[in-house]
């Protein structure tokens, strides 16, 4: 027996001006606690993690994804152009998602590891961080403020909905952070003398990693004792910031089960 699911077939309908704003809106993401995800991975996902609110399904795809309604409460079928106007990226998805904004809890604890992210304005370079973290064991990534919205539908789409069970803190003042923090603190930059590879990272670590065009700003600089560069045989002005922090992630985790 198929699940109840209500249909909606006017652009002017409330719920699907709702969405579309959470698409396009960071501030009404904040102000409402909601975001909107595309896909049916990240439709599942977000089940697994007890975020999503709402589903919107394509009407000739309600029978293949039956087994997904019948785990939401509120499901509404939409026609093809409909789902077109609500979805903002390439490729529209036959499945759409309102999800809970994941809360998050300022942690400042030496026995944690952190990703620390001053100003990243790419949603797909967050994203991929996102992904390097969650799969590199660190759970916390802080961002400082003027950086790009987690909730970005191209960052979610990035992180394939990895960063639902991360700690994420935003608009947080990373000297302030650093100063507090007691284990292994970080910062990369291209000009040191020490690599990343000379670096004792069996203890808790912070990585700080700066913006995709400036780095690091001089503050971050001044307050962090320990820098370290990625080498490179060839020279580049810098490598992009996720390859970046997936070098040093996968580097840390090499070192504490590596024997």
């Amino acid at each position: 027996m198929m699940q109840q699911i209500t249909k909606i077939d006017s652009k002017e309908n409330k719920l699907i001006k709702k969405v579309i704003r959470l698409a396009s809106s960071s501030k009404f993401r904040n102000e409402s606690g909601l975001a909107i995800i595309y896909g049916e991975h990240l439709v599942i996902e977000a089940i697994k993690n007890n975020l999503l609110e709402a589903l919107f399904v394509e009407d000739i795809s309600v029978d293949k994804h039956q087994s997904i309604i019948k785990k939401v409460n509120k499901s509404y079928s939409i026609s093809s152009s409909l789902l077109k106007k609500i979805t903002l990226l390439d490729n529209p998805a036959n499945i759409v998602g309102i999800i809970k904004l994941h809360k998050s809890k300022m942690i400042r604890n030496n026995t944690e590891d952190y990703i620390l992210l001053e100003s990243i304005q790419d949603p797909g370079n967050l994203g991929t961080i996102l992904r390097i973290a969650n799969l590199a064991g660190i759970n916390n990534v802080y961002l400082s403020k003027n950086s790009v919205d987690v909730y970005n539908p191209k960052v979610i789409r990035a992180s394939q909905g990895m960063q639902f069970g991360l700690n994420i803190n935003t608009n947080v003042d990373l000297v302030d952070f650093i100063s507090h923090f007691t284990g292994n603190v970080v910062a990369t930059t291209p000009n040191c003398k020490t690599t990343i590879y000379n670096l004792d990272l069996k203890q808790r670590t912070a990585f700080i990693f700066g913006n995709e065009g400036a780095g690091l700003s001089q503050p971050i600089i001044n307050c962090t004792q320990q820098k370290a560069c990625i080498p490179m045989v060839k020279y580049a002005e810098s490598l992009n910031i996720a390859i970046s922090v997936a070098v040093c992630a996968f580097e840390m985790v090499r070192q504490r089960t590596c024997y």
